[in-house]
């Protein structure tokens, strides 16, 4: 058997494993082991303990490290910007010209960075197909690490434009009136937070005639700011989440010496605190890969389960245009094919290119592969959530739904991505 063949059966492998777990999922949800609410509970613990656990071990333990080379993130974060707005910019023009659905915006744009590319990383390794790019004996701890983190800086950016631009992209060519009036109801300079208020509005025998309540006084000193201080406080607020949070102190951690040294260093070397604090970070990172595709899987069967109940549209209310209740034939070959083709077949010519004409992307075999792959796979699972978030109607959140369970079937053609950032990477080793 051939050398690209063998890679081949190995990237086909691991991306059987990564389906595997989102069906197990799916099962979970299927028999009642795991609800729907439960299942949001975990994505949310996902999202706000374990991925910043992640990100600060992973990202804290490279920044400073000898012979790290983890200086050159900048492309990640360079590219993590471009491709998502190369793909907005190429699906324009059919939502535009031949009546796409207006959700194939953010299915072409945002892809799924966080648990699809970490646990096919995983599961490479098991194979063996990494070897070359991140080592083999003591030298591979540190190269999985190194590629991981390189993941983990693609998903925030992607997070960041996800609920940044996300909601806007679903309203392009809507009419406008439901959310004006949801304006009018909620004020447009509501603070975040504000409908935890209202409990108190309404009065019983057994509200108090006194309620302290600092909200109210944190928000009515909030409403003296001028407008421009408001947005920016309202853009600060809604960008500092916990994996941000996560990676501003590892940051700060990895590049001060004595706290590098005590966070992440052998304890004869000085790392009082690896041996206990940091391991027990470590830990619990480690359940976020593995246990957020089990609740993708989850959250498809519950997805697919409405989209099989009938329902009453409200058309007078509507916000949707008539082709976003449908999952099109030309649609859906066009995000199959800038997904798991266009897209992987750009980012390898363009890897391929500045690797053999400039020293830009310098000398890290972990570094380009990651390149290669950040965009690739099917839709982010988050499209569903945005759909809601943007109050569109039930007719469209089922065909969101059937697309994203469509794409999760037929996660298995990133192997074909996977093979082209393996043998790039090895032309120039």
């Amino acid at each position: 058997m051939s050398s690209l063949a063998v890679t081949l059966l190995a990237s086909f492998e691991s991306s059987v494993s990564v389906l595997l777990t989102l069906f197990y999922g799916t099962l979970a949800s299927k028999y009642n082991f795991l609800s729907t609410s439960a299942a949001s509970q975990i994505s949310r613990l996902c999202i706000q303990v374990f991925l910043p656990a992640l990100l600060f071990t992973s990202l804290g333990s490279e920044l400073g490290s000898p012979g790290s080379t983890f200086h050159t993130v900048w492309p990640v974060i360079v590219w993590s910007l471009i491709y998502p707005m190369l793909c907005l910019g190429l699906t324009y023009p059919l939502v535009l010209w031949f009546k796409f659905p207006t959700w194939c915006f953010p299915a072409a744009a945002f892809n799924n960075t966080t648990s699809l590319p970490l646990l096919l990383v995983e599961a490479l390794v098991t194979t063996g197909a990494l070897d070359d790019i991140v080592g083999v004996g003591d030298q591979q701890k540190q190269g999985i690490t190194r590629l991981r983190s390189y993941f983990l800086m693609n998903t925030m950016v992607a997070n960041a434009l996800t609920f940044t631009i996300g909601p806007t992209l679903l309203r392009i060519g809507h009419r406008r009136k439901p959310r004006d009036e949801q304006e009018e109801a909620t004020g447009e300079d509501a603070t975040p937070n504000d409908g935890a208020d209202q409990n108190h509005e309404g009065g019983n025998e057994h509200t108090p005639l006194l309620i302290h309540n600092p909200k109210k006084k944190i928000n009515g000193i909030y409403s003296r700011f001028p407008k421009p201080i408001r947005a920016f406080v309202k853009f600060i607020y809604e960008f500092l989440n916990p994996p941000l949070v996560a990676v501003i102190l590892a940051v700060i951690i990895g590049k001060i010496p004595p706290l590098r040294k005590a966070f992440f260093d052998d304890e004869e070397n000085g790392g009082v605190l690896n041996a206990w604090f940091t391991i027990s970070i470590e830990n619990i990172g480690g359940l976020f890969t593995s246990l957020q595709m089990f609740v993708v899987g989850s959250k498809l069967y519950a997805a697919l389960q409405r989209s099989s109940k009938p329902e009453e549209e409200d058309v007078e209310n509507s916000i949707d245009l008539p082709q976003d209740n449908k999952l099109g034939v030309a649609s859906s070959i066009y995000l199959i094919l800038l997904r798991f083709v266009i897209l992987p077949a750009f980012s390898t010519s363009v890897v391929y290119l500045l690797l053999k004409h400039t020293k830009i992307l310098g000398s890290d075999p972990t570094l380009w592969f990651a390149l290669i792959i950040a965009g690739s796979g099917p839709p982010a699972i988050r499209i569903a959530s945005l759909s809601e978030m943007s109050g569109q109607s039930e007719k469209t959140q089922q065909a969101i739904a059937r697309m994203l369970t469509g794409f999760y079937i037929i996660t298995p053609l990133v192997s074909f991505a996977v093979v082209a950032g393996l043998k790039v990477c090895d032309l120039f080793l």
